[in-house]
């Protein structure tokens, strides 16, 4: 009996720091989300924080649109705390079903490319490992000084540990809803006191946890028609660039059928800063744009194109926010693919010959490119050779023409 007793203490203890105590009362089968579904045998958590979620509502009400922010940090704590067990529950009821510590790591690492395991490392990467009440007290108090400091907490992503899911802004008004508030019209004191309370969460949010926790097509298919913000952003900022879809979604974005974008007009297809400010290459879209290129597609011509300006380092001085050696990079990167569509691609009537134009006469470009050892890119030296040399022989050629020979 004093064993039996003891595990269930010890069983308590454990679940008071997470939301998966509402999680193991989701029924099973259970397999899509069910917005307006409630089941009796869950624990009511709006019934349990009642009262503080009308507190709540009528203290955003007097403050205005800075809402949380603008309150104590004493209040931002305990509403946060709330919010996100909200949260947690309302993704179970909608048949989400966590993974366990290991599936979750590496499925952020996948998508994001950030260890999850390295706090130290999070912030600069726009990431925030949630720490509940009873946790440890020293990332509790910089929890709270990060609730404090504006939007520097709401502008994560939030891990919550044990429950290995994924949240955004969580604040009690993106969870449930008190039915009969409008914050633009006066509110009567009934809603506050008696108005209905319930489960309101975003869907985004439930199809964003299906597609990195469960590689769900189903939930792809869902961001894509509703929510392409997310997929953009996990491209330019994290760099994923190992779905077709959302590759090609990115390169329709800055180009429209038949015709063929100049400059800055690509938008950061290609390269972009990621979000804790290194320089990512898309490779990914490259070897997406190298399988399926042809000359009604316009694929090596867009690369032609952007090479023209990000090499332009004379006329260009300023290209999205990118160094010298980035540039250098990223031509290089991108000359590669270029060279590797040419057989495919011969005879394109758009055909500039910007890589070969820049290795020609930048010779510090083409010696960045040795230095560093040609990226370890397959035959870099050979398609590097192919394209100086027929841009050598255009030179020859029109110079003979010129000399009147």
């Amino acid at each position: 009996m004093k064993r039996f007793l003891l595990f269930l203490l010890t069983v308590t203890f454990m679940l008071s720091s997470s939301c998966t105590a509402q999680k193991n009362k989701v029924p099973q089968k259970q397999k899509s989300p069910q917005w307006k579904t409630i089941k009796k045998s869950e624990v009511d958590l709006i019934k349990k924080y009642d009262h503080e979620i009308r507190d709540y509502y009528r203290e955003i009400y007097d403050i205005g649109l800075d809402g949380i922010i603008a309150m104590s940090n004493k209040d931002q704590v305990k509403y946060t705390d709330i919010a996100v067990e909200l949260m947690c529950h309302a993704l179970y009821r909608y048949g989400f079903k966590s993974v366990d510590s290991i599936t979750a790591a590496n499925a952020i690492r996948k998508y994001y490319g950030v260890d999850i395991n390295r706090t130290a490392s999070l912030s600069e990467n726009g990431f925030h490992k949630f720490v509940f009440p009873g946790g440890d007290a020293k990332e509790r108090v910089r929890q709270s000084k990060m609730l404090s400091d504006g939007y520097t907490f709401f502008n994560n992503t939030i891990f919550i540990p044990k429950d290995n899911l994924l949240l955004y802004a969580p604040v009690i008004d993106n969870v449930v809803e008190l039915k009969g508030y409008l914050y633009e019209d006066e509110v009567p004191d009934s809603v506050f006191k008696k108005g209905r309370i319930t489960y309101s969460l975003e869907k985004s949010i439930f199809y964003v946890n299906q597609f990195i926790f469960h590689d769900s097509k189903a939930a792809l298919t869902w961001l894509m028609n509703n929510d392409r913000n997310f997929l953009r952003e996990l491209f330019l900022k994290y760099g994923y660039d190992k779905s077709d879809i959302i590759n090609k979604m990115m390169i329709d974005e800055v180009k429209e059928e038949g015709e063929l974008p100049i400059g800055k007009e690509y938008k950061e297809l290609f390269v972009s800063k990621g979000a804790d400010g290194r320089l990512l290459i898309h490779q990914g879209l490259l070897q997406y744009m190298l399988k399926h290129a042809d000359r009604k597609n316009l694929y090596y011509c867009m690369l032609d194109q952007y090479l023209s300006y990000l090499l332009d380092m004379e006329n260009e001085p300023e290209f999205d926010n990118l160094t010298k050696e980035e540039r250098y990079k990223a031509g290089a990167y991108i000359g590669y693919y270029y060279g590797l569509m040419y057989e495919k691609c011969i005879g394109t009537p758009c055909d500039i010959q910007a890589f070969g134009y820049r290795l020609y006469y930048q010779k510090d470009f083409i010696s960045y490119i040795k230095k560093n050892n040609y990226f370890q890119l397959k035959d870099f030296d050979k398609i590097i050779q192919i394209q100086y040399d027929r841009y050598q022989e255009g030179v020859e050629i029109e110079s003979h023409r010129m000399s009147g020979e």
